[in-house]
């Protein structure tokens, strides 16, 4: 079944987020095990406190024999999701259901895992997409329960919770089949040792060229001692410039020009961020190549956090500013936000809204699983914070968020470009409104990307290849 997906323009300013707790109201009034806002369902109280002889309650457990639910994420327990997990099976200890989390590395195998036990019917009750390619195939294959019933029925209102400029990117034709939970909004991790060693102020906004010429003036060094100022994780995503650089001037629909019809592959911003690309690398030395990058496996956590390099586009591994064991260091992390293209207009930033929860259909504990996605959605996800992840809910209480990211990193992290880049909304997001074979054409310009980089095509010579074989793509 082919469904049609209604996409916005994401605006962070109409967020509105509030000091009061998201989810604190439940039949049974108690917050601290609330099944979200407007939780008065029809099921009544006795369903959510576990009323009858037996003391089984609708979702189907007791207090002495509980539902035991599979939830499946991406995200490293102990950034997060094992506290959280540890809240609700308190909150939940005597209603009858209880959690159990199952991590999966969110990379091509970990979802194939994923989905393959999705259609096995067991093994899954709910689960987090981080990527909208990997969403639409689970809807498409019925892998993703309509939430629109449960939500008439408990007076759930998405739209209201979460901002309706914010989640209806996540219809399908007007059906919900998940809930985004987290509210993305990136920029580059910098040391702020080496900013201060080299008398460079932190950026609050900078341009191309300025970033160019801050990663030039903090490298330094030879060989395998040599301190790179930029690292632009090309092996990982060789399209970072234009993802995250380019999007600022473009949109989120930079890779599109006529409505879809054609590919955007030779605007200017798009080669300006490819030139900025090559010339760091290749002319400036002030980061490493894309050879280098490929053979050595770099990544940004060990390039960063190892103090190879002064700036990384890579905000979402800010987990491991605090993962000592693993990255021993007492530099201090702070932020800015990504760079934009040197003469055109930049209303956008790199964000929108991710991890998205849903509901496996085959789950036998479909009500179980609706009390614990409405519990997470609206409060539960808090304790993820500790690892960079931002609450979406409008009325979670900001403060405790703050608490829980700054939470055994008070002397690790910048907190006033920290609190700016990661969590305070700014400006408008660059967010998808046009996809037709965006998968494809990512592939083609990756190709043509990995020979503008490795030489053996200029620039221009490789962005016109990407757009004639995008556009020839497109008219079929």
């Amino acid at each position: 079944m082919k469904m049609k997906r209604t996409m916005a323009l994401i605006l962070a300013g109409l967020l509105g987020i509030s000091a009061a707790a998201c989810g604190a109201k439940g039949t049974d009034g108690q917050a601290s095990g609330g099944s979200g806002a407007g939780a008065d369902t029809d099921s009544g109280s006795e369903a959510q406190t576990g009323g009858g002889a037996s003391g089984k309650t609708e979702s189907g457990g007791s207090a002495e024999d509980p539902v035991l639910l599979k939830i499946w994420g991406g995200v490293p327990p102990e950034a997060g999701p094992q506290a959280s997990v540890d809240l609700f099976n308190e909150a939940y200890k005597d209603k009858g259901i209880q959690a159990e989390y199952v991590y999966y590395v969110n990379d091509e195998n970990g979802n194939l895992k994923l989905e393959t036990t999705l259609m096995a019917g067991e093994g899954v009750d709910a689960y987090m997409s981080y990527d909208e390619r990997y969403l639409s195939k689970r809807v498409e294959g019925g892998m993703a329960l309509d939430l629109t019933e449960l939500c008439e029925r408990d007076g759930f209102d998405i739209k209201e919770l979460f901002g309706e400029e914010m989640v209806s990117s996540y219809e399908y034709d007007g059906v919900f089949y998940c809930i985004p939970t987290k509210r993305d909004q990136y920029g580059m991790m910098l040391n702020k040792d080496m900013f201060d060693e080299a008398g460079i102020p932190i950026p609050t906004e900078w341009t191309y060229s300025e970033f160019r010429e801050i990663a030039k003036q903090l490298t330094h060094g030879e060989g395998e001692q040599k301190v790179y100022g930029a690292f632009l994780n090309t092996d990982q995503n060789i399209l970072t410039t234009f993802q995250y650089f380019g999007v600022s001037a473009l949109g989120g629909d930079w890779m599109y020009k006529d409505g879809g019809a054609a590919t955007n592959f030779t605007h200017p911003v798009v080669i300006e961020s490819a030139q900025l690309a090559y010339d760091m690398m290749n002319v400036d030395g002030s980061a490493p190549t894309h050879v280098d990058s490929v053979t050595q496996k770099l990544s940004c956590d060990g390039m960063f956090m190892n103090e190879r390099t002064a700036m990384v586009p890579a905000s979402w591994t800010v987990r491991n500013v605090k993962n000592l064991e693993a990255y021993p260091h007492d530099f201090v992390t702070a932020f800015a936000p990504y760079p934009v293209p040197d003469n055109a207009e930049s209303p956008y930033i790199m964000g929108g809204v991710g991890d998205m929860l849903s509901i496996n259909p085959k789950s036998p504990n479909i009500d179980a699983c609706w009390e614990y996605v409405k519990w997470y959605s609206t409060e539960g996800i808090i304790p993820l914070a500790y690892g960079g992840r931002i609450p979406l809910c409008k009325s979670i209480d900001t403060d405790e968020v703050v608490e829980y990211f700054f939470r055994d990193a008070e002397d690790l992290l910048d907190e006033e470009s920290t609190k700016y880049v990661m969590i305070e909304p700014r400006g408008s997001y660059a967010f998808l409104t046009i996809s037709p074979k965006a998968s494809e054409l990512g592939d083609i310009l990756k190709e043509e990307m990995e020979a503008i980089l490795n030489g053996q095509k200029s620039v221009e010579e490789g962005l016109a290849d990407a757009e004639r074989r995008g556009n020839e793509l497109l008219a079929k």
